[in-house]
């Protein structure tokens, strides 16, 4: 893997950033009574777990003077205390206590500071970001049932990868790289389907094994732009939780789930683990293309390229900050 050698102009600076539910963190990473700044979407947020165990998530600037509320402040019950003048904000924003003074009005009680819808799942911490502070259009996607009893988690990866996050989920539509960069023989047989905030891509192609080539099916459901959950059914059955969260419009962090089903043998563990491993090389394959290649709004597409157009005109939807809901679009 390498980062970013080129030093000409690859035009993602001119984006922006799409909005939705984006994964800031894995829940074991923001422990009880722990404060963090999150920086994401070309800014910054602070979170909290209050006493309840409950994130919260604030603007970072005090109202009162000022101050960052990711330095220097701590967690009291379940409220975040600025570390300048021990202000107190609950997480719907608004002032609960100050210790030198009872004047509290009914505004600042209320709103006092701006919230960051936030939801863990799964394991997963999700922000909702929208430039306007809009509301959230969707729930954040859970993972599909499992057959025999509740998937395992194999392992967890993450990357910080130089490319607008549009990119990387658009790298599941096309086709015509699996056989250049990944070695997958064949041209595969594919369905793609968008249904308002969900795209659904259904890949069957052969595939390389020790044993030689097999036939093997991807179920991809991307739910916004920074979530997809993949089923990869083959020598195993393996799926991936997928978030692609902007820290920039030129920087995305990737993080991946792998999941397996319950009771395997010991052979099959290690079969599954193989397959995790060769996705893994997969990504590795495809970074240091991602952090070189250049935004290119007008490609030059054939038959066989796969559905990036169609996947493009669903994904301009998060950026159309104005628009109250999405369209139904037949790929």
């Amino acid at each position: 893997m390498t980062g970013t050698t080129t030093s000409l102009d690859r035009g993602y600076s001119q984006l922006p950033v799409p909005y939705g539910w984006f994964a800031v963190a894995m829940s074991n990473e923001i422990g009880n009574g722990e404060v963090k700044t999150m920086r994401y979407f070309d800014t910054e947020f602070v979170v909290w777990r209050g006493g309840d165990g409950q994130l919260r998530a604030v603007d970072p600037f005090c109202p009162h003077m000022g101050a960052h509320l990711g330095i220097n402040s701590d967690v009291t019950g379940n409220d975040l205390r600025c570390g300048y003048h021990h202000w107190r904000f609950n997480g719907e924003g608004g002032v609960t206590k100050i210790p030198y003074s009872d004047t509290i009005t009914a505004s600042m009680k209320r709103n006092c500071l701006k919230t960051w819808p936030i939801e863990e799942v799964e394991g997963v911490a999700y922000v909702w970001y929208h430039p306007n502070k809009t509301a959230p259009k969707w729930d954040v996607a859970r993972m599909p049932e499992c057959p025999g009893g509740d998937w395992v988690l194999a392992g967890s990866y993450e990357w910080t990868v130089n490319i607008n996050c549009s990119e990387i989920p658009e790298n599941g539509q096309d086709y015509a790289h699996f056989g250049a960069v990944h070695g997958v023989p064949g041209p595969p047989a594919t369905d793609f389907k968008v249904d308002g905030w969900v795209r659904r891509n259904t890949v069957v192609a052969e595939m390389k094994t020790p044993k030689g080539l097999m036939e093997g099916k991807i179920d991809a459901t991307a739910t916004g732009p920074g979530q997809s959950i993949t089923e990869f059914v083959d020598v195993t059955h393996v799926v991936m939780n997928q978030q692609v969260t902007p820290i920039t419009s030129e920087q995305t962090h990737l993080r991946w789930q792998m999941y397996h089903i319950p009771g395997l043998s010991d052979g099959k563990v290690r079969v599954t683990q193989a397959r995790i491993r060769d996705l893994v090389k997969q990504v590795n394959q495809d970074i240091p293309i991602w952090n070189n290649k250049k935004c290119e709004t007008r490609p030059l597409l054939v038959k066989g390229d796969g559905p990036i157009l169609a996947y493009r005109q669903q994904y301009a939807k998060y950026y159309d900050f104005e628009d109250d809901g999405p369209k139904v679009v037949a790929a």
